[in-house]
């Protein structure tokens, strides 16, 4: 399992229920913290969404950075010169989200409620995912891909840039 995860998953489930919050329920990070812990005790904070967090993690890294070395290994990206990181950084960015945004919009769903499920208390990714393609069709599961799409390609540009900026310097 990756340690990231385990120990980023419970920081990302608070965000999505910081995010999707309505009428300010929580003042704070804390008080969140404090609700789902009450509710849900220590493994609804580290393990709710886990199972989608773990199949939307492990092949969008594979995928980012694979991309990304792929791209850099090409003769475009050598006459590109020193912006070929931000170039090729902004497009494995985006490579690696474009096949598991689905899986993301899922693991957001279930994460974002306090207690025993979604609205429907249907809690499971499996569940949450048939209920949407229910109610919403496939379409459902790329609401939000066009700014997912223009933020990937900014922060992996500028991710991928710092790291050959360190690499060089390294070397």
């Amino acid at each position: 399992m990756k340690r990231g995860v385990v120990v980023g998953g419970w920081a990302e489930r608070i965000k999505v229920m910081m995010q999707a919050q309505q009428n300010s329920q929580y003042a704070n990070e804390l008080e969140c913290i404090k609700a789902v812990l009450d509710s849900e005790g220590w493994a609804g904070l580290f393990s709710r969404g886990l199972g989608p967090t773990l199949a939307r993690e492990v092949p969008s890294y594979a995928i980012y950075f694979v991309v990304y070395r792929v791209l850099m290994s090409t003769d475009i990206a050598e006459a590109m010169g020193s912006v070929a990181p931000l170039v090729c950084g902004a497009m494995s960015g985006c490579a690696c989200w474009i096949p598991v945004y689905p899986i993301d919009v899922v693991k957001t769903l279930v994460q974002n409620t306090e207690g025993g499920g979604d609205a429907n208390n249907k809690g499971s990714a499996v569940d949450v995912a048939i209920q949407l393609y229910r109610d919403e069709g496939i379409g459902a599961f790329f609401n939000g891909l066009t700014p997912k799409m223009l933020r990937a390609s900014v922060n992996h540009a500028v991710t991928f840039w710092v790291y050959d900026l360190v690499m060089d310097a390294l070397m």
